[in-house]
């Protein structure tokens, strides 16, 4: 008499196989090591994922962060050209969010969400690229950064339960290297395809707070990468923010470094302040 195997246990192991395979690649493109100066004994994914949640839950209002950004990246003729621009970036859990780019105060890009929707505005062709939170598969392909993603790469955001159910299972895997706890989470298609989709590398160095944020496509090819260092309290007691974040598009070559030189919490600015209201070129593209 045959015992049909429960469907997650099935996941589940199959996941561990597909990953025997893929981790050894993976880790080769992480992080440099970690420069803290005591190892930290690794701990159970979901105690790991507490620790960053206890961090994220400490803000609890609007933060607010300027500092320079400069980069690179390929424009409409196919150019590479680097950038230096000053930035501000707005966040409020758990999807409101406007980083504004400017050179000598003219806006030259412009990335935005809200509960309902995001919107990315580039000067350079005087382009808007929008969309709804509701219909993920809408994302446009061309969209230089998608704002969820920001938010994810600036280690803002809580890893949820959804992403990561608190027991383990299909939807998120730990492994252990020699300076970071990596907590990796798979998707299933509909086709029971199982993909790689994002991994955040905790420090065991430090803090055990991400510096390392990777998302990957179906095919396991790395869409956007963020490395957090510099991590300081805003106030006594918390939370810790990182003032470097290095982000880069590898498909596009494209590369961003914010170096913050303040956070601040501003209490004035709620869900429905200007800073987070939709574009109204969004709203006539998404209507």
């Amino acid at each position: 008499m045959s015992h049909r195997r429960p469907r997650a246990f099935v996941v589940f192991h199959a996941a561990l196989l597909v990953f025997s395979v893929l981790l050894p690649a993976i880790s080769a493109c992480g992080p440099p090591r970690s420069s803290g100066p005591v190892r930290l004994a690794p701990i159970p994914m979901r105690d790991a994922i507490e620790i960053v949640n206890r961090n994220t839950a400490k803000i609890t209002g609007t933060l607010r962060a300027a500092g320079p950004v400069d980069g690179t990246y390929s424009g409409p003729d196919g150019r590479r050209r680097n950038y230096h621009l000053d930035g501000t970036l707005f966040y409020l859990a758990p999807r409101h969010f406007r980083f504004d780019l400017k050179r000598f105060g003219d806006r030259q890009m412009l990335l935005g969400s809200n509960e309902d929707r995001f919107w990315c505005y580039n000067r350079e062709d005087d382009s808007y690229f929008c969309g709804r939170h509701d219909a993920v598969e809408d994302f446009p392909g061309a969209l230089p950064a998608r704002p969820d993603q920001i938010i994810d790469a600036l280690g803002l955001s809580r890893i949820s339960g959804d992403d990561a159910p608190p027991a383990g299972g299909p939807g998120s895997i730990q492994r252990v290297v020699e300076d970071y706890q990596e907590i990796l989470f798979i998707e299933e298609d509909p086709a029971g395809k199982l993909a790689l989709r994002k991994e955040c590398w905790l420090d065991r160095c430090d803090l055990r707070l991400i510096r390392y944020v990777v998302f990957r496509d179906a095919d396991g090819i790395i869409e956007m990468e963020s490395k957090l260092s510099d991590y300081q309290p805003l106030a006594p007691g918390g939370p810790m923010l990182p003032h470097r974040i290095e982000a880069a598009w590898p498909k596009d070559g494209a590369t961003m470094r914010l170096n913050v030189r303040k956070w601040a919490m501003e209490p004035q600015v709620g869900p429905a302040a200007v800073q987070f209201a939709t574009p109204r070129e969004c709203m006539d593209q998404t209507d």
